[in-house]
């Protein structure tokens, strides 16, 4: 009698720490990742860092209290080259039970689908070591069949897709969509046991300074199936300003979250974020926290999104009338300039020539500087969704040109330019001192309706790629 009261008082006091003491989900918690090291999020979102290196470091703390705390270490290197991207990284991850320590690499590309549509492809490929470190579980006696060492060596594949549409984009990823386990000689889960992530999420242009950085607001929705545990929707909105960041978010599992950080000289970055957590669970309700660091280095992205290629519109400069005073005057001079030669001339047939093509020249002059004054004075009004820019701006010839990119590297600009002669086309470009980019274009008009017409009728179908308007007055 005796003997069968302390078995089960045994057996109840086992219970009752195994309730106490529940596994995290094997996800990586990293639904915060937004502005730094994001691609653990999503393997394409790599493909969204503005300069071409990145070194970034993530650490979460997981409920802090007095036993071991489950934590995520996560250092990574990136570097976005145009439409690819790649990098690799380093992760201790700890859930609880497991510890697990390893490695990742990341490859991600953007290929265009036409017109606003680009589809993103990325692939995290994971390989760690899987140790146990929670033995409280583990009797001293061979009861139960659990061995008291863990050590697996993993391969794990994480693909993710996102199809864009502007600024808008919609994603799925696996986190676990392909796993193996050397060690054990296996699968480490079943089909029925993936993690699977549906997002979407949207960048409002929010303004932009001086210098042309742009300040956005990107909200994101997501809906993450974890097996064995409670689905997970989450809700984030990332304020992103060229000196500072500031993020808010909520995810149903883990609760919400506050964040901030700073950039320090465009380069250095550092930030923290707090979780109050949720009592929703049977893993905790306690605060975690979260810490991110970034050096950011090389040239800035050359195909820039729509945010990155809106410009403020510069201050008005006075030169108009001047302009067109100028073009009067040489006019006139050159008038003076064929009466004076046609009293010199021996042959009235000789003078009657020349004027003929100075006064043709004359014309063709005022002519232009009619056109001029007419590009110049037209007043435009934007079509709703219409992409188009106006600015004043010294040495450029004004009129409306045919913009097909804008480019802040000088190999990528070359490089495209002889992309559009190999297609038959005759490129032109001009250079922004204030933004010091590269603009290339088809041509130059005199008229909003003739720039229209062209670029709708995509340079009378000669090209197919994305075409907008800009203005020079």
């Amino acid at each position: 009698m005796v003997k069968n009261f302390f078995i089960g008082l045994f057996l109840m006091s086992f219970s009752l720490a195994f309730t106490q003491s529940l596994e995290l989900p094997s996800d990586f918690r990293q639904h915060n990742l937004q502005e730094f090291n994001s691609n653990l999020f999503n393997p394409v979102y790599s493909l969204r860092q503005d300069y071409e290196n990145q070194v970034a470091l993530w650490s979460r703390w997981q409920w802090q209290g007095i036993d071991a705390d489950p934590t995520t270490l996560y250092v990574s290197y990136m570097r976005n080259q145009e439409r690819l991207s790649f990098g690799a990284g380093f992760f201790q991850h700890n859930t609880g039970l497991y510890q697990q320590t390893g490695g990742m690499l990341n490859f991600a590309y953007n290929l265009p689908l036409g017109g606003d549509f680009n589809l993103a492809l990325g692939l995290n490929v994971f390989g760690y070591q899987q140790e146990l470190i929670d033995d409280r579980l583990i009797p001293g006696e061979p009861i139960f069949p659990i061995g008291d060492e863990v050590n697996d060596f993993v391969f794990q594949v994480m693909p993710g897709l996102e199809l864009q549409i502007r600024d808008f984009a919609v994603g799925v990823v696996s986190e676990n969509m392909l796993d193996f386990n050397f060690t054990e000689n296996g699968s480490v889960t079943e089909s029925d046991e993936k993690i699977f992530t549906v997002m979407a999420r949207y960048a409002f242009p929010v303004m932009q300074n001086a210098s042309g950085g742009q300040t956005t607001l990107q909200p994101l929705a997501y809906y993450r199936r974890v097996p064995g545990y409670d689905n997970q929707m989450g809700l984030t909105a990332l304020w992103s300003a060229p000196s500072y960041w500031a993020q808010a978010g909520y995810n149903s599992f883990y609760g919400a979250s506050l964040g901030a950080g700073v950039r320090l000289f465009q380069m250095v970055s550092i930030g923290a974020l707090m979780e109050f957590g949720s009592n929703n669970n049977d893993v905790g309700g306690n605060t975690s926290y979260e810490v991110t660091m970034a050096f950011s280095f090389g040239p800035r992205k050359s195909d820039m999104t729509e945010a990155e290629v809106e410009e403020k519109r510069s201050v008005e400069e006075p030169g108009e009338a001047e302009l067109a005073a100028e073009l009067a005057a040489e006019v006139e001079a050159q008038e003076r300039a064929i009466a004076e030669a046609s009293r010199k001339q021996d042959s009235l047939d000789a003078v009657s020539r020349a004027q003929e093509l100075a006064l043709e020249r004359a014309r063709d002059s005022i002519s232009k500087a009619e056109e001029a004054a007419l590009a110049l004075e037209e007043e435009v009004v934007p079509l709703k969704g219409e992409k188009y820019q106006e600015v004043n701006e010294e040495g450029l010839e004004p009129g409306f040109y045919l913009i097909t990119n804008v480019f802040g590297t000088k190999k990528y600009y070359d490089a495209f330019m002889k992309q559009l002669e190999d297609q038959g086309l005759n490129p032109k470009s001009f250079y922004r001192s204030a933004n010091k980019w590269n603009y290339v274009y088809l041509e130059r008009y005199n008229s909003i309706q003739e720039a229209r017409k062209a670029r709708d009728s995509k340079f009378a179908g000669r090209y197919q790629g994305e075409l907008w308007i800009f203005r020079v007055r």
